[in-house]
């Protein structure tokens, strides 16, 4: 990806989304010991997506979208262009499956809870970032967890789901297109010395505007 273009919101969500797939795997087998859980309590996740599919059909599945946009806060620039630290309103869901509403219902609140430990790691999620240009950041101040009801399926399964609502900052470049300037000297004229009857002779430099024409 350039890094002098505006990235926008399939970005900020990919972004997350790529985190979160090197993140959580690793954070759940230290969850599973610090909680005396096994994989079948405490699942990994089957699927990470950054849009919201007509259907869910692998359990437990991860869900990371961008809702709308906050902020735009020019901070400076950067090889001539102007730099801009953009707020994204972001949700991460977690929906899972399984038989019992217990069951399930711990299973939906144990992973939220794994999630929300890695998005609330800020300096792993920095290091997501080759260059450290972005800077991405998530506003803790911002964060909030819904839960939704249980979901009764064919038999004993029971589907639950949630998400995590929070701000994500990331720095974006707007990639200006070269324009032309005018030096100082700006336009001259030279009359050539000239006898009497002789037509004068008129000389002009021809210089490219910054208004994308010529002057001559």
């Amino acid at each position: 990806m350039a890094y002098d273009l505006m990235h926008g919101a399939q970005f900020a969500k990919s972004y997350v989304n790529e985190y979160l797939k090197n993140d959580i795997p690793v954070r759940l087998v230290s969850y599973r010991n610090g909680w005396d859980l096994n994989d079948g309590s405490l699942p990994d996740i089957e699927l990470f997506l950054v849009h919201e599919p007509i259907a869910l059909d692998h359990w437990p599945t991860i869900i990371t979208v961008a809702l709308s946009t906050g902020s735009f806060e020019q901070i400076g620039m950067v090889s001539g262009h102007p730099e801009f630290r953009v707020g994204y309103s972001m949700r991460t869901y977690v929906w899972v499956r399984t038989e019992g509403s217990e069951e399930t219902t711990m299973m939906r609140d144990q992973l939220t809870t794994v999630v929300r430990a890695a998005l609330l790691d800020r300096p792993c999620l920095r290091a997501t970032d080759p260059r450290s240009t972005w800077q991405a950041q998530i506003d803790q101040d911002t964060m909030r967890e819904e839960f939704s009801d249980l979901t009764l399926l064919k038999g004993d399964r029971v589907m639950a789901g949630s998400y995590i609502a929070y701000e994500l900052t990331i720095n974006e470049i707007v990639a200006r297109e070269k324009l032309g300037i005018v030096d100082e000297e700006g336009i001259s004229i030279g009359v050539k010395n000239v006898g009497i009857g002789e037509d004068i002779a008129v000389t002009a430099t021809t210089s490219y505007t910054t208004t994308g024409g010529y002057s001559e």
